[in-house]
């Protein structure tokens, strides 16, 4: 049987009408859950992202507090030793001064 040719149109459209709903109806699920899926493995890289800032913020504050703790156990140090170098020179001043 053959289809005369001022008919084709119809099926032509008819066809392309059958295979663009199916193809929404199909694919719309599809592409839902990928973009759902996109969307947690971008959320997921920049959770990532933001726990190795985390650390590596946390590395360097702890760094920092070491250095600050050995600057103030200097500083006890040299308060010290400048405390001690007050108190001996002091009796030395006194005897030495001629009108004491």
């Amino acid at each position: 049987m053959q289809i005369p040719e001022y008919d084709i149109a119809p099926v032509i459209v008819g066809v392309t009408l059958i295979l663009s709903v199916a193809g929404v109806l199909i694919l719309r699920p599809i592409a839902t859950k990928l973009g759902s899926l996109f969307e947690a493995m971008t959320i997921e890289r920049s959770n990532k992202a933001g726990a190795r800032e985390v650390a590596r913020l946390t590395d360097a504050v702890s760094r920092l507090t070491d250095r600050v703790e050995t600057l103030e156990d200097r500083q006890d140090f040299t308060e010290r030793i400048m405390a001690s170098l007050e108190s001996t020179e002091k009796p030395s001043r006194l005897k030495s001064r001629p009108d004491l």
